[in-house]
């Protein structure tokens, strides 16, 4: 019998000001830019690059089981913001491109990597993100300030 390992990801924010943010991921802290910028990339970019490459290595690993690992595809990600509030994508298109001579194959690999696909898998479900607020005396200060 097959067990699932379970996999937990944080993502730590620390605003102060009009400083630029401090992210963490898994305790590394990530190079940041502008409040509401990470780099020149903005947070929902950031998600359709997750929902990007997390697919694009679902498709690999379908690929791989099928002794498929060197050929080439692209994943393209489309978001686009709903009309209505509240403010929120409305659509994300998945688009995957595979070089020629995988056309029938192709459809198998994509199902296959939608079953694989834990970010797609987890926008795909009813998850709600809990929030919780709580009053501190000091919240943690980057790991840069001195």
């Amino acid at each position: 019998m097959s067990q699932s390992i379970a996999a937990r990801w944080i993502v730590r924010v620390h605003s102060s000001g009009t400083k630029p943010l401090t992210v963490w991921c898994q305790d590394q802290l990530l190079d940041l830019k502008p409040p509401d910028q990470i780099g020149a990339v903005s947070p929902v970019e950031y998600l359709l690059v997750s929902i990007a490459t997390c697919f694009a290595l679902s498709c690999r690993t379908a690929l791989a089981q099928r002794d498929r690992t060197g050929d080439e595809f692209e994943v393209i990600v489309r978001g686009s913001k709903a009309a209505d509030l509240p403010s929120r994508l409305g659509e994300i298109e998945l688009e995957v491109v595979f070089a020629g001579g995988l056309e029938r194959p192709a459809e198998a690999v994509v199902e296959h990597a939608k079953r694989l696909c834990t970010v797609t898998n987890t926008l795909a479900q009813s998850l709600q993100p809990r929030f919780l607020v709580r009053a501190d005396a000091a919240v943690r200060q980057a790991a840069t300030d001195s």
